[in-house]
């Protein structure tokens, strides 16, 4: 246990580490450098560069001036690994911004003895954030200016790392000060002190893949307790090890004993996925930004007398369906706002009813049943057909009136007026909005959406802006010519399916917003399908070859004599 360690006696180890880029397994080390302190003084030094598994980038070179043949005599990371537990045997790391050089360091600790640095570790950036608010900046630069140290970093390990030792010195008077006495007593100033805990999980995390993907927490009973995405499986998984751990506040990371990992290589997939799962299993740990929610609609009689515009969960046959819609107060609010500027009813109770009934939004005057009545069905018609228009097409037009009535009731100070139209301007932008979504995604009964690089192709089969079913293609895949069967059984089931009609789920319609959205911010490649799939999966095959850079099989002509 290091908590103990007395911070005016030590021992402490400031380390820094160079890299080629920022993701341990994938990015190399390049050097380390450490300062070792007992009793309040530097008392040794290690450094050493380190044979690097990939090439250093041009930036890195200019930062660090570590080309490729200084690292190419250098050992390998193993052995420098193991000369460096040597060297901090005992003592309390310290890092300036210590996630990024306690992700590598740990990595290949867990590598190469199945175990991360001990815990706790110390971390000069969030140690200066505490002491010093009235500083801009607490870059290491600037703290060793502040302080006045004799080592200016200079993006090399050992100098960086002497810095960090000096400035961490240079800290302990205003520390004891503030009755802070050992290295357990920082790590809780640092917001770390139960770290220990979550980082003898960071091997759940060491063999995981550093591609695109899903990933799911399972705890000790089995139960999924969290769903996550990420472009880096690895890096974000570890990245849960690294933040506070409060004993009272349960966490994915502190609850965690198993994850499972699904690499995909399309990000539409892996958010359909990760959805998915959130509605399988629920976990107790997210919070579902997309619940689903059933399909809403407004709908207006138009074949009677007096109709009024209500909103309903039913997909009725008759009369003029306006959605699907997903937000029961949008659709609501517009209902109430349409039917009080074109006059129309604002009861939901049929003709016979709303007549001889007690009403009490008659009673109150915000129903104008009564003067419709008297004003004729001719009429009225005028006014359904009006607020029909509103959602086809008609909509800018009555958002000015919206605003145009807001105005005027701010300026006359009839402020519940005013908020009330403010509300019916949101309300009416949401309706449209999704009005706007669901014609664009039932512009094509079927659509295909194709994503991936050259080792993997993710096809997504979409029947009237739902997704249908996914094929994930290898390249082998592709190269073995089976893929044009595939995609001809997928596309002709997904034209049946558009063909049958199938009803809207809740399910179906979050989809949809998710599908569309998507595909409104990243454009990816997409097919319809029409009548002929024929066609469509040839299409769609060539630009699966051509995304995967696979050419296309010929046969040899024999040379003739």
């Amino acid at each position: 246990m290091l908590g103990p360690t007395l911070l005016d006696r030590g021992p402490f180890v400031s380390v820094d580490i160079e890299t080629t880029g920022c993701r341990p397994g994938t990015s190399s080390v390049i050097e380390i450098g450490a300062a070792r302190i007992e009793d309040g003084v530097v008392t040794a030094h290690f450094t050493s560069l380190v044979r690097p598994n990939d090439s250093i980038p041009p930036a890195v070179v200019h930062l660090t001036g570590i080309t490729e043949e200084m690292a190419a005599a250098a050992p390998s990371i193993d052995d420098v690994m193991l000369a460096f537990r040597d060297f901090a045997s005992g003592a309390v790391l310290i890092a300036h911004n210590h996630r990024f050089d306690m992700s590598f360091l740990d990595y290949e600790a867990e590598r190469g003895w199945g175990a991360p640095f001990a815990r706790p570790v110390l971390d000069t950036l969030s140690l200066a954030r505490r002491l010093h608010p009235e500083l801009d900046r607490h870059n290491l630069r600037d703290l060793a200016a502040h302080y006045s140290i004799t080592t200016v970093p200079n993006h090399r390990a050992l100098p960086d790392a002497l810095a960090t030792a000096e400035v961490f010195l240079s800290m302990l008077p205003k520390l004891d000060s503030s009755e802070l006495r050992t290295a357990a007593d920082l790590a809780r100033l640092c917001g770390v002190a139960q770290q220990s805990r979550l980082a003898g999980k960071l091997a759940l995390a060491t063999h995981l893949p550093d591609s695109a993907g899903v990933y799911v927490f399972r705890d000790e009973t089995g139960a999924v307790i969290y769903v996550g995405r990420a472009r880096s499986l690895r890096t974000r998984v570890r990245n849960h090890f690294y933040a506070a751990d409060d004993l009272d506040c349960p966490s994915p990371a502190s609850e965690v004993a198993a994850i499972t990992c699904y690499p995909i290589a399309s990000t539409l997939d892996a958010i359909l996925l990760e959805l998915h799962l959130h509605d399988r299993y629920s976990p107790p740990f997210n919070r579902n930004k997309h619940a689903r929610k059933r399909p809403l609609y407004l709908h207006m009689d138009v074949d009677s007398a007096f109709p009024s515009l209500r909103p309903t969960h039913r997909r009725l046959r008759s009369g003029e369906l306006i959605g699907p819609l997903a937000n029961e107060w949008a659709a609501a609010t517009i209902a109430d706002a349409v039917s009080e500027h074109f006059g129309l009813r604002m009861c939901r109770r049929n003709l016979d009813d709303c007549a001889s009934a007690n009403c009490r939004a008659r009673d109150r005057h915000l129903c104008h049943a009564p003067e419709a009545y008297t004003a004729g069905e001719q009429a009225y018609a005028s006014g359904v057909r009006a607020a029909i228009a509103v959602f086809g097409g008609n909509g800018s037009a009555f958002r000015q009136v919206l605003q145009t009535m807001q105005e005027q009731s701010a300026s006359a100070e009839r402020f519940e007026d005013a908020a009330k139209y403010r509300d019916a301007a949101r309300a009416l932008d949401r309706t449209l909005a999704a009005l706007a979504m669901a014609q664009r995604a039932t512009a094509e009964p079927v659509t295909v959406i194709l994503e991936g690089d050259e080792s993997f192709a993710t096809v997504i089969v979409l029947v009237r802006g739902w997704r249908f079913t996914t094929l994930r293609l290898t390249r082998s895949d592709v190269q073995s010519g089976e893929i044009r069967q595939r995609l001809a059984r997928a596309v002709q089931h997904a034209r049946k399916t558009a063909t049958r009609g199938t009803p809207l789920t809740s399910g179906r319609l979050r989809d949809m917003g998710v599908i569309d959205s998507y595909r409104q911010q990243h454009a990816p490649i997409a097919f319809p399908v029409g009548a002929n799939t024929d066609d469509a999966v040839a299409q769609l095959a060539a630009a699966i070859r051509k995304l995967m850079r696979v050419p296309r099989k010929r046969h040899a002509v024999a040379s003739g004599a």
